[in-house]
This record gives structure tokens, sequence and C-alpha cells, in this order.
């Protein structure tokens, strides 16, 4: 299969799942060129990525320098998803999963575009001056979906158990609240 066609595949699985429909796992090829081929996530998940950080600087306010601050941001973005596959790499491997993991790694991947989608599109009725409650129900709702969606992944992906596929979340969450934090120190 083609660059565009796996890519393409990859997209429209992870849509399936965030359905709740296991079948889009099926989409997502389980090979090494696959979870290769899945790092075009990235930049498909770009523009949701800047959509979050503006909707934080409408909120938090503009910094002075724009372009440093959103470098930094789109940086440690990109560093923390590199850390959570090298690190899944390894935690696959402590759960003799490491058959399935080029398989999870694509579908993870092409999940996190539909989760910072599901997020930007949280925080939007709050920049648009929606109520609080509305803006809360809001990101209530997408935030849990996109945290469910990562779960609901990780289980169908890697086989495993509610718990080992919480631990895995967990881990992916910390990282991102670590990058968090060191670009909030050094920013």
């Amino acid at each position: 299969m083609s660059v565009i066609g796996s890519v393409s595949a990859g997209v429209q699985g992870a849509l399936l799942l965030a359905r709740g429909r296991p079948d889009g796992l099926n989409l997502v090829e389980s090979d090494r060129v696959a979870a290769i081929r899945s790092f075009w996530a990235i930049p498909l998940s770009l523009p949701a990525v800047v959509c979050l950080k503006l909707l934080d600087w409408l909120a938090t306010g503009i910094p002075s320098n724009v372009p440093l601050a959103l470098g930094r941001y789109l940086l440690l973005f990109v560093v923390g998803w590199l850390l959570f596959v090298w690190i899944s790499y390894y935690l696959a491997g402590m759960l003799n999963k490491q058959s399935q993991w080029p398989r999870f790694i694509a579908v993870w991947s092409y999940c996190s575009i539909v989760e910072n989608i599901l997020v930007a599109l949280g925080g939007l009725p709050g920049a648009l001056g929606a109520p609080s409650i509305v803006t809360q129900v809001v990101e209530l709702v997408t935030f849990g979906w996109a945290l469910w969606l990562e779960w609901y992944s990780i289980r169908l992906s890697l086989q495993v158990g509610a718990l080992t596929a919480m631990v895995l979340l967990a881990v992916d969450i910390g990282i991102g609240v670590i990058t968090a934090v060191t670009g909030a120190l050094f920013g």
C-alpha cells in the first residue's frame, strides 16, 4: 500500500475507533512500515495542536515573542510524541507484546489526530463566549472522549486488559504533563 493509502486507512480506522467500532483496527496495517508511516500523524495533528495553543493564549494572554513560544510548544509536542513511542516500545516488550507494537503505535498515532481535534473542539465554546456551564460540559465531554479513545485503542491494538491499558494511558498523560511543565518553566 502507498504512503497516502496507508495514512488514509489509518485515519479512517481511528475515526471508526472513535465511534466505538473495533473494526477500525483492521484498517491499520501491523508491520514496522505501518508504524513508520503513522508518523505522518504528527503534521496532521499540528492544526489542532496550534489551535489548542491559540485558545490557551486567548485565555491567558498572548506572549511577547509568539514565534519563539509557538516553536518551543511544537518542539515539546514532537518530543513528547517520540518519547511515548520510545517508552511504549520497551513497555510492550515487558508485556510480551512486541509483535503487536507496530500496529499499536500506528493506531495510537492516528487516534492522536482525532484526540487533538476533540480537545481543540472542546475549547471553542469558551473562546466564542459561551456560558461557563456549556464550556465546561463540552470540555469535559470532548476530553473524556479523547481519553476513552486512547484507552480503547490501546486495549484493542495490544490485546491487553483494562488496567494495563490504563497504565499505558497514564504514561502518555505523564509525558504530556512533564513536557507542559518543562514548557512553562522555560517559557
